[in-house]
């Protein structure tokens, strides 16, 4: 159905793929450009949200992302003022966190030194090297005076080019001198628990500043 105004659609619509019927607001509903006509689909925004997850096609993917940008306030507005869709984003992040969390820490760790990988990417780097990955506390002793020994002989040489510690570790990580990754430590415990006490305190004082 194609119609001039978007007041001319129908209030009610029937999905194909569920069956169900609802109401316009949980219909897709497109926007010709050409011609400015709108058109209503036999599918809801569920089953389409749905069909869509996984199966995003990349020129869509940055459409999406340049709008955000584009529409920043309205964007967040959707987001602050739904209180339905605020605690399903809620519940997604805190589902996909828990079984990628991992993958997620170390897509962190080389995010905050300027090596920016996707989560698939890290997911693979999980797999392969371990969760301590790209740290110290993943690497054998062998592994460990290797960084070493890389270090010095920067340091004694006159090497024009120069590699941080993150890079020496990625090299020694590639050369197979790392712990299997079911036996590696959880690493950065102790600072993870110190962060979490200071958080803790953070919001202890807020009553009393009140």
């Amino acid at each position: 159905m194609k119609v001039a105004k978007r007041s001319d659609l129908p209030k009610e619509h029937a999905c194909k793929k569920c069956g169900d019927t609802k109401c316009l607001e949980q219909i897709v509903v497109t926007r010709n450009r050409r011609d400015g006509t709108f058109t209503v689909r036999d599918i809801c925004k569920d089953c389409h949200n749905e069909h869509e997850q996984g199966h995003r096609r990349e020129y869509k993917r940055n459409y999406l992302r340049r709008w955000r940008r584009q529409n920043a306030q309205l964007n967040e507005s959707y987001w602050r003022n739904n209180p339905i869709v605020k605690e399903k984003a809620r519940v997604n992040a805190a589902r996909r966190f828990k079984s990628d969390h991992e993958a997620i820490l170390i897509q962190g760790r080389l995010n905050r030194h300027g090596m920016s990988v996707s989560l698939a990417e890290a997911k693979i780097l999980f797999a392969q090297f371990g969760r301590c990955y790209p740290s110290r506390f993943g690497l054998t002793p062998d592994g460990l005076r290797e960084c070493e020994r890389i270090r010095s002989a920067f340091r004694r040489g006159k090497h024009k080019l120069r590699f941080s510690a993150l890079d020496i570790r990625i090299m020694v990580y590639e050369d197979g001198l790392f712990i299997k990754p079911h036996l590696q430590p959880v690493p950065y415990r102790i600072a993870s628990a110190r962060l979490r006490q200071w958080h803790q305190q953070q919001r202890e004082k807020v009553p009393q500043a009140a």
